[in-house]
């Protein structure tokens, strides 16, 4: 599993609806950036069943993703796939906001945002881990 980075723990950046979040740790992204995670992250996960049962992979998921895809209705949001033994999909969506990168959060899915919609082409793919049956999820 990989390092989460503690050093800007405590501290606090306001999310896209306006709201203070306190960073708990930061996961290295394969696309060079730190995502950071805070505690108002992991609270909205929770809401999520599924993705509440699996909230101990999202370093795994941030860190070594199966996809990494822009979010074809938001240019300011990324969303990290990871399929758990072909079964599960899980999504983790990374926002940006004046520079900072922040989990905003992370649920279940049954397909690829926008793939089957045609608003998204495997030529917008922002990562892609070798192996990985995207054409499954679409």
């Amino acid at each position: 599993m990989a390092a989460r980075d503690f050093s800007k723990a405590g501290e606090t950046f306001i999310d896209y609806k306006g709201e203070a979040h306190e960073i708990l740790y930061s996961i290295l992204t394969p696309l060079g950036y730190h995502a950071h995670v805070s505690i108002q992250a992991l609270e909205h996960i929770e809401k999520h069943p599924i993705a509440a049962r699996h909230k101990s992979v999202l370093v795994h998921i941030l860190n070594n993703p199966d996809l990494i895809t822009p979010n074809p209705d938001d240019p300011n949001r990324q969303i990290f796939y990871k399929s758990l033994n072909g079964k599960v999909l899980l999504a983790a969506t990374v926002h940006v906001k004046n520079e900072m990168r922040f989990v905003a959060t992370m649920y279940e899915t049954t397909y690829i945002k926008g793939l089957n919609q045609n608003r998204l082409s495997q030529t917008d793919f922002l990562y892609l881990r070798g192996g990985f049956k995207w054409k499954r999820w679409k």
